[in-house]
């Protein structure tokens, strides 16, 4: 390695580690050397020891001007398991760089939400702001679907990676299974140029992941598959206005302080229930709610009219989902959402006031895929936690993504397999909708628009006119 460094340092003035700078070794040796620590402790030690002796002093000593880069893979919720550490390395090396690829989220083995492709390249911006050099994809696995590779070079781009890579030259000029990629993807930097200087900032709700967190693993990019667009941040985001929390956010010792915080300065501030039992007892500061050991097997739904005095409807999900029950006392705290059981009914959502805020737990299916299978009467109840500070709001199924940013611009991409007619509900400071791609003005109707026939291979580029 420490060769490979010298050769490449003395060569070249940039050089990037490719997403395989990690350890998963369990020989005899490393074994002994491990000791009492815990697997992922003694492979981050392992880690940046390699960095700082064998890669960075090397580079540095024959090259003080070289550029070292890593590229992470986009697997962030194993980090730290094989020595990758979002505090750590971007602190030792000059820049990085973020792998976009999600391929298909059923059967490939990283089983990854198609929303990924941007979430992780805006997270890795905020472990490295300034420093994130680009999006890297590939075409492996996407044989299935054209659009599942085009999908990753969208969202790259969409996230406002600074360039996008495309791995590797010799699959797309020379085999066969690639064919048509190479001109596909193309064609998309054709269109995405014709509107990207026109997108300002990405905005969405501040989704507060620490590094080196677990749990829930990339529920995050299964809400974002829904429709709700989120900002992630790596550092508490202390003066959002909108904060969401899941299971692995408990990993930050003071984040019941934190929360409290935020809800006492009028946050909105949003968890899951695999939050609620990973803090456990510690969630009572703000109200006496519990993750019990019962589940449930639903179908069917009910609103609110009246922020849960009484519940509303009856609505049913295309299939039959498992979901863990929560405990709560009724008249203190209140559902928005329910899902129906036999004389009786278990919290979708449930909301109260803490302070100057106001605090919202949402029930993650045992499958967290199965949040798909959620109404449209339920989803928009979730949807509506997220909307403080959104300029539109969807309201249609779920598998519809939206990336908004903070010019009033919006994109709208669907994933579902076949066309929907979807609703967005506009704030009421918006006047006109116009599509950017074609100059078309939509009308608006009791403050909303209706987008017929979405589907995979059209991106709504809009803008939202006050």
């Amino acid at each position: 390695l420490k060769d490979s460094v010298a050769l490449n340092a003395e060569v070249f003035d940039e050089f990037i580690f490719d997403d395989f700078y990690f350890i998963n070794c369990r020989c005899p040796k490393c074994i002994e050397l491990k000791g009492d620590r815990s697997w992922s402790q003694f492979r981050l030690d392992q880690k940046k020891w390699i960095t700082e002796e064998l890669v960075m002093k090397t580079a540095k000593e024959i090259n003080p001007d070289v550029n070292v880069i890593i590229k992470f893979p986009q697997w962030y919720e194993a980090f730290n398991e094989t020595g990758y550490d979002l505090e750590m390395e971007p602190a030792l090396f000059d820049s990085i760089y973020t792998g976009t690829e999600t391929r298909n989220p059923t059967y490939a083995q990283q089983h990854l939400p198609k929303y990924l492709s941007y979430f992780v390249q805006r997270y890795l911006e905020s472990a490295a702001p300034g420093r994130n050099l680009g999006g890297w994809f590939d075409p492996y696995e996407c044989t299935y679907n054209l659009t599942s590779y085009l999908e990753q070079g969208y969202l790259t781009l969409f996230a406002k990676a600074k360039e996008a890579t495309l791995f590797c030259l010799s699959s797309l000029i020379e085999d066969p299974n690639f064919a048509t990629f190479a001109p596909a993807v193309g064609q998309l930097f054709k269109e995405v140029d014709g509107y990207l200087d026109q997108l300002g900032n990405p905005v969405g709700a501040a989704a507060y992941r620490p590094h080196n967190a677990r749990g829930e693993d990339n529920f995050h990019n299964y809400l974002g598959m829904c429709g709700v667009p989120l900002e992630p941040y790596i550092t508490y985001p202390e003066d959002a206005k909108t904060i969401f929390l899941t299971e692995g956010a408990v990993d930050d010792k003071d984040i019941v302080a934190k929360m409290k915080k935020s809800l006492l300065n009028g946050a909105d501030v949003i968890v899951t229930s695999g939050f609620l039992r990973k803090l456990g007892d510690d969630f009572k500061e703000f109200a006496n709610i519990s993750y019990s050991a019962r589940k449930a097997l639903v179908n069917e739904y009910a609103d609110t009219k009246d922020n849960g005095l009484t519940v509303n409807g009856k609505y049913t999900g295309d299939a039959k989902i498992l979901i863990p029950q929560l405990d709560y006392c009724t008249n203190d705290v209140w559902e928005l959402a329910a899902a129906y059981g036999t004389d009786n009914n278990y919290p979708i959502v449930i909301r109260f006031s803490y302070g100057t805020g106001r605090l919202a737990v949402i029930t993650v299916p045992d499958n967290m895929g199965d949040i798909y299978h959620y109404p449209v009467e339920v989803l928009r109840v979730i949807r509506g936690l997220f909307a403080k500070e959104m300029p539109v709001v969807i309201d249609g199924p779920a598998k519809v993504q939206m990336f908004a940013y903070d010019n009033n611009k919006v994109i709208i991409r669907s994933n579902m397999i076949y066309d929907e007619t979807i609703t967005l509900v506009l704030d009421k400071d918006i006047k006109a909708v116009k599509e950017i791609v074609t100059g078309r003005e939509l009308p608006i109707v009791d403050h909303k628009i209706t987008i017929a026939r979405t589907s995979p291979s059209v991106n709504y580029v809009l803008d939202l006119i006050k």
